[in-house]
């Protein structure tokens, strides 16, 4: 299995308050985006770093053997 990721940052504001933080980050994680860490900008921002992992499962030779002699005697 291989994975791809992906980046971003946001940066928040810390005097929006929490809900602000909280709503956007759901909204991220809804998409696939998770927070991988937090650093403290300019005293009061928050540069929030995301990731979004792709995965692609990759078939051996063996499993795309067995895949295609099991499709030939009606295997799914």
């Amino acid at each position: 299995m291989n994975v791809t990721w992906q980046n971003k940052h946001i940066v928040f504001d810390i005097n929006d308050g929490p809900k602000t933080m909280t709503d956007s980050l759901n909204l991220e994680g809804n998409d696939g985006w998770e927070v991988s860490s937090i650093v403290s900008v300019a005293g009061s921002k928050l540069c929030v770093f995301l990731k979004k992992g792709t995965y692609i499962n990759e078939l051996s030779a063996e499993d795309e053997k067995h895949e295609e002699i099991s499709k030939l005697w009606g295997g799914k």
